[in-house]
């Protein structure tokens, strides 16, 4: 961390006075003296930092950038971050298909341009203090992950992100560059781990490990095995355990396919018995026929009642690549000469500028009033009046044509004055500007008796104050929107365009854009579902 300037400033003074001249005076005159100081250090180091691509920010990246014939676009909003990277990523130029696939991850994220493997269970994980994960990124060395109780505030209810941490770590000592992140989809926080490698060579497998118990990630094999399921094992030649079902729940075992990996956790086998195995061969049928075999050197034999569905598992180590995701972006190079690269519609750049963006607006305008009190709206421009956040309840029953007075709840935040009121706002009883005159008390408002009611209104009904008897003009580069709705499309365009500038003259570029289901549309599992294209006007 960098040192304050001001410290620092005070720091380098005192250098230059002798050890012996000290007191309260002396510091008063060095922390007035190292507050211009200060701010020349702080200057200078901006300065220095503006000189270079990885520190430089705003103009001074973009000048930086530029001296290598990058420029910004303009309409796309790049975060300086997302900028830099791309623009190291094209001025250092390697293989045309390796820097397509630099490209491809800056704009889209290693989610899309990774194999990934996710969790099928969420927080919190019982984990025990010992228990591993195998792991196999782009088919390389197999490598096991352990846990263990100091890596955790409590392992036996492990976040995803603590789970998610513990695995970069570890494969970090072990000189792995995969990672692992948790991501939430409103159902609870799970792991996924990401490959090294971007592009299609990207992959990532599962091949056991006592965690799996708890994390599961796929391919889980559909056994029945539970707590009855009586397990006989006896010891052959070679370290070979011949699993047999003898006793309880049918456990399926012709359900398990020669490859798979049996993890044993439960306490009631022997401690020998417990870990990963690889399944040699697996057999179904009836009781004292079906069984798996599978090789542990170390292994006893032993008549063991499995005591737990999860006790006994079976897994197939599915290997998950760049095109098992649901959406992906990647560059093939099919044959001599051609690109086909693949881009999802949507990406994740997008502007960060009021007009045109897609984000919520902490400190929007609520209803036209100078507040961050209000809720996420959008402006109704053909109302002849425009309503404030001041508002109050009916406690009464408004029935007649005309009522001198309304009950109310609380009519503090309404002024003393001749002003409009909007009742029941936003329902088919809404009605306004209703004139009232005054407001007698903080439960009473008096109501002009010329007005004749539209409408009958039940207790509790919403009695707004006007603030502007007419329609409201939002500002044009959207100041006053909490929400805006978004173009998705520039950043992919810009994608597109960045792709074709950077590929060598004489190479065929193919682009094909992956469009989403109907999954985050609404009508998932819904009669229609799978009919994916959305018509509007």
């Amino acid at each position: 961390m960098s040192q304050d300037p001001k410290e620092a400033a005070k720091k380098l003074l005192r250098k230059f006075l002798n050890k012996e001249i000290t007191g309260i005076n002396t510091d008063a005159i060095l922390e007035g003296l190292a507050v211009p100081g200060g701010h020349l250090i702080k200057n200078v180091q901006a300065v220095n930092d503006s000189m270079y691509i990885v520190t430089a920010e705003g103009r001074y990246l973009d000048q930086r950038l530029a001296d290598r014939d990058f420029i910004r676009p303009g309409l796309v909003g790049l975060e300086d971050d997302i900028f830099r990277e791309l623009g190291i990523a094209v001025t250092n130029r390697k293989q045309v298909r390796d820097l397509v696939n630099n490209i491809l991850e800056v704009i889209y994220g290693i989610e899309y341009t990774r194999g990934t493997v996710s969790s099928t269970e969420v927080e919190p994980y019982a984990l025990n203090d010992g228990d591993d994960l195998i792991l196999q990124m782009d088919d390389g060395t197999t490598v096991s992950v352990n846990f263990d109780t100091s890596q955790f505030q409590n392992i036996s209810s492990a976040t995803a992100q603590e789970v998610s941490d513990a695995i970069v770590r570890e494969l970090k000592k072990k000189g792995i560059a995969g990672s692992a992140n948790p991501r939430d989809d409103g159902s609870g926080a799970y792991v996924v781990i990401f490959s090294p490698t971007t592009g299609p060579s990207s992959t990532v497998r599962i091949k056991g490990g006592r965690a799996q118990r708890y994390l599961k990630f796929p391919t889980i094999r559909p056994t029945t095995g539970d707590a009855s399921t009586q397990w006989t094992l006896s010891l052959g030649n070679g370290g070979v355990i011949r699993a047999t079902w003898s006793a309880g729940s049918n456990p399926t075992t012709g359900k398990v396919n020669s490859g798979d990996y049996m993890v044993i956790t439960g306490t009631g086998f022997n401690t020998n018995n417990r870990g990963t195995f690889n399944i040699l061969k697996a057999v179904g049928g009836l009781v004292g026929d079906a069984y798996v075999e599978f090789i542990n050197p170390l292994g006893v034999s032993e008549v063991v009642v499995q005591g737990n569905a999860d006790n006994v598992l079976f897994f197939e180590p599915t290997r998950f690549t760049l095109n098992s995701n649901f959406n992906f972006a990647a560059a093939y190079q099919t044959k001599t000469s051609t690109l086909e690269i693949f881009m999802p519609a949507i990406t994740r750049v997008v502007r960060r500028q009021p007009e045109g963006s897609a984000h919520l607006k902490d400190d929007a305008l609520p209803l036209g009033e100078p507040s961050v009190d209000g809720g996420f709206y959008l402006w109704d421009i053909t109302k002849g009046y425009t309503i404030t956040k001041d508002s109050c309840l009916n406690t009464q029953p408004i029935n007649g044509l005309t009522e001198s007075l309304v009950f109310v709840d609380n009519s503090s935040s309404i002024p003393d004055t001749q002003g409009y009121l909007c009742i029941a706002f936003g329902t088919a009883k809404e009605e306004g500007p209703v004139p009232y005159i005054a407001v007698p008390s903080s439960n009473t408002i008096m109501i002009s008796p010329s007005y004749r009611f539209k409408n009958s209104h039940a207790i509790g009904t919403d009695i707004s104050l006007i603030g502007l008897n007419s329609p409201y003009q939002p500002s044009k580069i959207g100041l006053d929107y909490p929400m805006y709705i978004t173009d998705i499309v520039s950043g992919r365009l810009y994608a597109e365009d960045l792709i074709n500038s950077v590929v060598a003259t004489g190479i065929n570029v193919i682009i094909y854009i992956l469009y989403p289901s109907d999954q985050g549309l609404g009508g998932w599992g819904t009669l229609g579902s799978e009919k994916t294209t959305v018509w509007g006007i």
